[in-house]
């Protein structure tokens, strides 16, 4: 970012503020660079690549460790702002695609001795939003919401996105125009144009990048989760968790992609300009760890905080709400809470949610989602990454392929689902296997003999379909194989017994 310097939106605003010499701008563009988009005072140590580690001294000073020296007295106030991110590390860098925009993600790791009990952080770099940019974007979702629709909208994407632009064309026009007099000559000069009538205007009003920052912000909040949008389609996720208003969203990275040694992308740790968010996401170090294979970004794959969070109940409860309405589920005070599948058009997986209102959460509302792998793991990966041995492969590769009865316990989270999928090409081809999964499919049959099976939930009990029921139901489809990917219920339990009676 200090290589760079300020996009073009903010060199307009420098432009319409400032009338100076060519000496005094440049002082004036290192020192708001500095402020808006380093990391202020801070800068100049966050770019000195002998700083290895930063402390906070007795006397509420920061301290820095170089690589020759330690420590040495900085004169800066500990409580100063971004003192966390002085020895920052940046670890790994890639980009998440989102309705045409490239979103840029950072894994970092602060150096700050005592801080955040989280050393490693995850930061989405969204586009930067200049003062008065959030009421343009409030006042833009609210005309999309009022625009009236006489047709059957196919691609909701692109519909919020036309009525985006234009309405933001529009509001950017007036409120950049010095006067009604310019702005007069500037639509009459670019109507001309469109007729080749008059020359096109050489200064516009505002950039194409303004627009498209701001058309993201409307999209994420229309079409996407919010601040969830980015995290639900980064690859390298499994779980997203919110927990309370104002708190961090936590992410938990997938465990095959910890054993692998992390992510492939950008890993250099020079300053960026993706985003004003980047002061708080990625420390503007001139070194980093390498992001490729070898090297584990997420540190030891637990839970990772990240700069993303709901600043109002209202929002939260408003993306709480839609994310169960895409399910079918309905979430009023008599039903608070849901268990809901989602498919997201950029994510191949199944995303499975559970929402709650704030009727049972003491904090607030929450979410909690996971997402399924899109290739499921080997038994070759299992082997090579020290999760299995090939003796328990081997057993387990003879008891699928002889119907002996498997079953995987353990608490959530630890595997269990990743490790009856990797075995599931051991079962012979020419038998049909039969999975009964819970809401989302999760089992995944590379037989063309195999029946899927999901659960139904709904408020209605006569309309709902169990476990239970399903169980019973394949026992008449002819099996070789029963697959159950859950068994959580009195009713299920007593089911699957029933089942292994049966043979």
């Amino acid at each position: 970012r200090a290589e760079a310097g300020f996009e073009p939106k903010y060199a307009r605003v420098l432009d319409r503020l400032l009338d100076t010499t060519a000496a005094g701008r440049r002082r004036v563009n290192h020192h708001a660079l500095c402020e808006l988009r380093l990391l202020g005072d801070l800068t100049a140590i966050a770019l000195d690549e002998r700083v290895a580690v930063a402390d906070v001294g007795d006397d509420r000073e920061l301290v820095v460790h170089t690589e020759s020296f330690a420590p040495l007295e900085t004169g800066v106030d500990a409580t100063a702002d971004y003192v966390e991110r002085a020895a920052g590390e940046r670890i790994a860098r890639y980009a998440v695609e989102f309705a045409g925009f490239s979103v840029s993600v950072v894994v970092y790791r602060e150096r700050l001795l005592g801080s955040d009990a989280f050393e490693t952080k995850y930061a989405v770099l969204e586009p930067d939003l200049l003062p008065g940019d959030d009421a343009l974007i409030r006042e833009c979702e609210r005309r999309i919401w009022e625009t009236p629709v006489d047709r059957l909208v196919d691609d909701r994407t692109a519909f919020v996105a036309e009525h985006a632009r234009k309405h933001l064309s529009r509001q950017l026009t007036a409120g950049d125009a010095r006067d009604w007099a310019a702005s007069g000559r500037a639509r009459l000069q670019r109507a001309l144009a469109d007729r080749g009538l008059a020359t096109p205007t050489v200064d516009p009003r505002y950039d194409d990048d303004r627009i498209d920052d701001l058309v993201y912000y409307v999209l994420r909040d229309f079409v996407g989760e919010g601040p969830l949008t980015v995290p639900i389609r980064d690859p390298h996720l499994e779980d997203i968790e919110a927990n309370r208003v104002g708190e961090r969203v936590k992410v938990v990275p997938r465990p095959a992609m910890v054993a692998a040694g992390g992510v492939n992308g950008e890993s250099n740790g020079r300053a960026g300009g993706e985003s004003n968010a980047g002061r708080e996401n990625e420390a503007t170090k001139g070194r980093s760890s390498d992001g490729r294979s070898g090297i584990n970004p997420f540190g030891g794959g637990g839970r990772i905080p990240t700069n993303l969070a709901f600043a109002e109940e209202g929002r939260f409860v408003d993306v709480v709400t839609r994310l169960a309405a895409r399910d079918g589920v309905e979430l009023n005070a008599a039903t608070p809470s849901a268990k809901v599948n989602l498919s997201v058009p950029e994510v191949s997986e199944t995303v499975r949610c559970a929402v709650a209102l704030p009727v049972i959460s003491e904090d607030g509302p929450h979410v909690s989602i996971r997402k399924q792998a899109a290739d499921a793991l080997t038994p070759v990966d299992l082997v090579n990454s020290g999760t299995l041995s090939a003796d328990l492969v081997t057993l387990l590769w003879l008891l699928y392929e002889h119907h002996g009865v498997v079953l995987f316990a353990g608490p959530t989270g630890a595997g269990k689902t990743t490790l009856m999928n990797a075995h599931m090409p051991f079962i012979p081809f020419d038998d049909r296997p039969i999975s009964i999964d819970e809401g989302s499919r999760e089992v995944r049959l590379p037989h063309e003999t195999g029946v899927a099976l999901t659960t139904r939930d709904h408020e209605n009990s006569y309309k709902a379909v169990s476990m239970a029921s399903l169980m019973t139901e394949a026992n008449y489809l002819n099996p070789d194989v029963e697959v159950i990917a859950e068994i959580n219920t009195p009713a299920s339990f007593e089911t699957f017994a029933e089942s292994i009676n049966t043979g």
